[in-house]
Formats: C-alpha cells, structure tokens, sequence
C-alpha cells in the first residue's frame, strides 16, 4: 500500500470514528434524558424501539423485544416488572414508549373526548393515511367531520346486508368446494378459508364488489382482479410499513405487484366516487337508494351533508381504512374461534342447540336473529379476547401531562406519572385482556364471561374503549355470528391432533400467534364432520 493510500485510510478511519462517537453520544444524552423524563416508571433497556424499524422487523428475543413481545410476554412482561405501567428505552434507536396494561390507565388518555390533548401519532397511522386522511388516523375537529359521514354508513341496513352476504358467500364456499356430499372435510389450515370469506365479504359490503368463491385472480384481458388486488394490498401492510419505495423495483413477483394493485385500487375507486355521484342525479336517486354498501352510503351522506364535506380522497381513504381493519382481523380472529371451539365440545354443543332452539334446520338464519344468538357471539368475543387482532391503541400528548398510577405491590392509592409531550403511550391489548385483575384466570376459554355483552357499546374491550371505538365492531360481530351459526349448525368440528396428544398440548402448539400490524394466528388444522341429518 502507498504511503498516499495509506493516508487515505487513516483519514477515513478518523472520520467514521469521529461520527461513531457523536452518534454514542448523541445517543448517550438522548438515553439520559428519557431515563430522567420517565423516573418514575419502570422498564428495560433494550437497543432498538420495538415499534420501529429495525426493532420491529426483528423477532422478540431476550434482549429485543421486538413486535410481537406484547404476545410473547403477556403473561410475564408486567409481572416482571411489578407494574401496569412500564417505559421500554432503547439505548441505539428510537425513542421510549410507554406501554399499560390497565383499563383504569387507558380511559385516562383513550377514553377522552376528541378535543382532548392525546392524539394519534402520524408516525402510528401513515400506512392508513397514504390512500387519504380518515377516520383512523385523524384528530380533534378533523377526526369531528369524518365521524360525521363515515358514522351513519354502519346502520342495521349495512349489518344486513353484511349477514346476507356472509350467507351467500358459506353457501358458495361449501357448493365450490364439493363439500355438499362429503360426512367430513379436513381444513389445513382454517385461515385458508376464512381470509378469503372475509375478503368476499368486506368487498361486497365496502365496495359494492360481489365476487364467487372461485373466482379468477385475473380478469379476461389478463389484467389483475379487484379481489385480488384487495388481497395483495392487505397482505402487503406489513412490507409498505417497513420497506423503502425502491425494494418495489426488485425482480420479485410479489414485491412488484403491490403498487400494480394499489394502481388498480385508484382506478376502480376513482370511477366508483364518479358513477355514484352520477347515480345521485335527480334521475337516478331510487337507483342510488338501492346500493347498500358503505362506499355508496359514504359517498351519498357527504353529498347530502353539505356543510364539512369530505374530499375524495378522503371518502377513499375511510374505505380503506375499514378494509384494513376489517378483512385481516376478522379472518384471523374467526378462524381462531374454530379452532377453540372444536377443542371445547361443550361449549361447540351449548352453541349448537341455540341454534337449534333459534333457527332450526328448515330455514336459513336471518339478521334478525342475531340477538338471540348469544352463545355464538360470546364465543366470538372471548376469542378475540385471548386474540385481540387489534393488539395495541397508539396515543401521543401534545403538552406535558401526567396519569394516575396505581402504587402496585398491594399498596392503597394512586401516584401521577407525569408522561411529557411527545412521549407515545401503548396500551397493550393483549396485557389487558390477560390481566387478571379484569379477568380471572386470563389463559382459560370462557365464553360465559361476556354473555349478555353487545357490540354496540363499550363491553367488549377487543375493539378499544371510548369515543373512538372500533366503528365497524357490529360488522364484525355480525359476520362472525353469521359465519359460525352456519357451520356449527351444519359441521361438528375437530381439532386435528398428532397421535398422543392431548387437547392442552395441541393449544400450546397450534394456537399461538404473531402480533405484527394486526395479530395473526398460526395456521390452525381442523376437521368438519356433518351432523347427522344435514347429510
């Protein structure tokens, strides 16, 4: 090596070492001073934010704790630390975030009004506010005007609407499938079934979109479906959250049909805010009044409205929205409850002879017997209780403030944690509804625990608490009841065991899960065997 090379070398070992100590330093005081900010909550010091990249991308481990650590430590994490209030520092990357597994804490900073000081971070909420500002991701008086439009689009005529296509959507899967003769049918995984249920579902519902069980991921000209570009959108999440734009540009078939699908999305919308507006003209407004679904009741209350319209891209991004949060969490949460109810035949026979008593097998159930089919729902509500798809509730002060904590360790009374602007506050789903305090004995499947509980109000806490409580909680209630009135009435269903094993070991191995954006349960293997009399 030259003696100029080598100076070279040298110059550059001094620059990087030069910006490897301001980076620790940097660091070093930003880590001090969240320590000092958050004194008075405990918590580990890990290297990277668990919401963040690349803390997020990471699995959990001892040392990172990762995503998913909410569900790999629900029974552990605030045990640990002796506390319903912890801070997580990361001393590399990232700023601190302070998660509860406390309802009493939650209501304190979700449970206010919209012109409260707590808000959504737009760092929480940017992959949903890419199609358009909406109700998910807005705050204060913006978020006031879009729960003015989006708010009367869920009505009992779109829950109707959403049992009747449920219905059709069971009666073509079972017809397609050549299920119709068969005494058994082996379902390996379940969520192959219910990820696609859901989607016809959400689709026709949401977007008007009516779609067979067979249909083809193309259309005749060879270009992509919109079903299938639902299904590449929503799969793909995860990815746009964590991944730059040019990783889209990589010779791989799935990366670089994402933003065909989001092209096709655009598209189709665009031209559905069109047609339907067409539709509202004096001519067309009994046709207009016919289309049930919330795309097309959203797009008539704010033509109506008149006053705080919303744009079209925001109209596009509330369907979004509701896409998001209604297709992957309901798939995963039903398929989930199959899975528990075949591994507890009492509570599947209970559920079985309501419907029985309610429906019968002379006629198909309708929307109007959804209240009396308690059993099913609390059997949906205790899965998503144990699985809460919507696993954490992101909020951010604007101004310094402080909660009320409980002391912990059996002491009396309350002390306030004063929580600075900026700070993120998680509440984990996940710890609360395996919090013991709220519910005894957290890891067994009860059902009876919400038995008299609705979905029109804040009982069941899986779909968050307060005025910003899930919009689409009936939807999803509705769906489900309809879905598994069907096949609990039709299929006695089994868990597919290895020989040997027991129905507590397959629970440990099967029913775990992996709390991304939404919490997704591992592939669940089940069987359906039909009940005599429905051969």
């Amino acid at each position: 090596m030259s003696s100029e090379q080598a100076s070279d070398v040298l110059v550059w070992r001094a620059v990087l070492g030069t910006l490897a100590c301001i980076f620790f330093v940097s660091r070093s005081i930003k880590f001090r001073n969240a320590l000092k900010m958050l004194e008075g909550i405990p918590g580990p010091w890990v290297p990277f934010c668990p919401m963040l990249p690349p803390g997020a991308a990471i699995r959990t481990y001892w040392w990172n704790p990762g995503v998913s650590f909410v569900w790999d430590w629900r029974l552990s994490f605030y045990k640990k630390w002796g506390s319903e209030i912890v801070s997580i520092f990361p001393f590399l990357h990232g700023p601190p975030i302070v998660y509860t597994n406390s309802l009493d804490i939650a209501r304190q900073f979700v449970g206010v009004g919209y012109q409260s000081t707590w808000g959504k971070p737009h760092w929480a909420t940017r992959v949903l506010d890419a199609w358009g500002a909406n109700l998910v991701t807005t705050n204060g008086e913006d978020w006031r005007r879009h729960r003015r439009i989006v708010g009367p689009a869920f009505n009992n005529s779109t829950y109707s609407l959403v049992w009747s296509e449920t219905l059709r959507v069971y009666r073509d899967m079972v017809s397609t499938e050549g299920w119709t003769g068969k005494a058994s049918v082996s379902l390996q995984p379940v969520q192959a079934y219910t990820i696609r249920l859901a989607l016809f579902v959400i689709s026709a519902c949401g977007f008007g979109v009516s779609s067979q069980w067979d249909c083809a991921s193309t259309n005749e000209d060879g270009t992509m479906s919109m079903h299938e570009a639902m299904r590449i959108w929503v799969d793909s999440v995860f990815i746009r959250v964590i991944a730059p734009s040019w990783v889209y540009k990589l010779p791989f078939k799935k990366l670089r049909q994402i933003p065909v699908s989001i092209k096709v999305l655009q598209d189709y919308l665009t031209n559905m805010i069109a047609e339907r507006r067409a539709d509202l003209s004096a001519d067309d407004v009994a046709q207009s009044k016919e289309k049930k679904d919330v795309f097309s009741l959203l797009i008539r209350a704010n033509e109506e409205d008149g006053k705080l319209n919303l744009s079209d891209s925001e109209l596009v991004g509330n369907v979004f929205a509701m896409l998001f949060a209604g297709h992957e969490t309901t798939a995963f949460t039903l398929a989930a409850a199959v899975g528990l109810l075949a591994l507890h035949p009492k509570v599947q026979e209970e559920a079985y002879q309501q419907i029985a008593e309610v429906v019968g097998h002379d006629r198909d159930p309708t929307f109007e017997d959804f209240p009396y089919l308690d059993k099913i729902a609390s059997a949906f509500y205790e899965t998503l209780r144990l699985y809460p798809a919507g696993h954490f509730v992101v909020r951010e002060s604007s101004e310094d403030t402080f909660l009320n904590v409980s002391n912990g360790n059996g002491q009396a009374g309350t002390r306030q944690v004063p929580i600075p602007k900026g700070i993120t506050v998680v509440v984990d789903m996940a710890g609360v509804h395996y919090n013991p305090r709220y519910f005894p004995e957290p890891y067994k499947y009860d059902p009876t625990r919400w038995r008299g509980a609705s979905a029109e109000v804040e009982d069941v806490t899986a779909f968050s608490i307060g005025p910003r409580t899930c919009i689409g909680r009936k939807f999803a209630a509705v769906e489900a009841v309809c879905f598994l009135t069907l096949l609990i009435r039709d299929w006695t269903l089994e868990p597919i065991m290895n020989p040997g094993e027991s129905g507590e070991q397959w629970r440990e191995r099967v029913m775990q899960a992996d709390a991304k954006m939404t919490l997704c349960v591992q592939p669940i293997p089940v069987r359906l065997r039909k009940r005599v009399g429905m051969l």
